[in-house]
């Protein structure tokens, strides 16, 4: 049944970041098998039919050597990283790699993450980069990542865009589309000239504290009705 519900979830978040323009010819999302060393992700664009392309015909199951056990589609090239972050990382239940395209000029710009709205708040005070621009395709690129973000929920690669993870796919989702949207209005803000004030650590403990209680209280997951919301609207 959870195995049921991972495939479901994980192909409608691919379908929400594909309608937000996250999801291109390049791009590939996955998720943990809860209490499995598996994961599923979404197959290479162009090995399978497109009618099948973000559906759950459209996923690839693995173990972590990246090996395919079922599916109709190809692995993608850059499995690696998803099988990294899953192995290390409990909170990374669920693995997103797009190409967006504030996210990236931030790097290109050579300017610093830093929150600057509420709701790029529970990503923290830093966004650690990736420096070097590669595909990251086998198990040393898979170490080096691990290194570079350590504990934080997202990375940005130098000229290769980001990767965010989270304790469930919603949270992932959360943390793409408010990544993209805080680069986006600290790229903005920097170009007026004027010193760009971001979120203290206060501020952000109090907002992840308030939403982290609010859920708490409704009983479910904080990123839940977000990813409903997001869903709602781009249906």
């Amino acid at each position: 049944m959870a195995d049921e519900e991972t495939r479901e979830k994980l192909a409608t978040c691919a379908r929400l970041l594909y309608k937000l323009g996250f999801l291109t010819i390049y791009g590939h999302i996955s998720a943990r098998v809860p209490g499995e060393e598996r994961f599923y992700i979404t197959a290479t664009l162009g090995s399978i039919s497109e009618d099948k392309e973000y559906t759950t015909e459209g996923l690839v199951l693995c173990d972590y050597t990246c090996r395919k056990l079922s599916g109709n589609g190809a692995v993608p090239l850059e499995a690696v990283l998803h099988s990294a972050l899953h192995k290390a990382r409990e909170d990374a239940a669920s693995v997103v790699h797009v190409h967006p395209f504030y996210s990236m000029a931030l790097v290109i710009a050579g300017i610093p993450f830093r929150p600057v709205s509420l709701q790029g708040a529970p990503l923290g005070e830093r966004v650690p980069v990736y420096k070097k621009s590669e595909l990251l395709i086998n198990e040393n690129h898979g170490s080096k990542l691990i290194r570079a973000i350590g504990k934080a929920k997202a990375i940005l690669l130098r000229g290769h865009g980001v990767i965010t993870v989270g304790a469930s796919i919603e949270e992932a989702f959360f943390n793409t589309v408010y990544l993209e949207e805080n680069c986006r209005l600290l790229l903005e803000a920097s170009k007026a000239g004027e010193k760009v004030t971001p979120l203290t650590r206060r501020e952000i403990k109090e907002w992840v504290d308030q939403v982290t209680a609010e859920a708490k209280a409704r009983g479910g997951n904080p990123y839940k009705r977000i990813f409903d919301l997001w869903l709602s609207r781009t249906k």
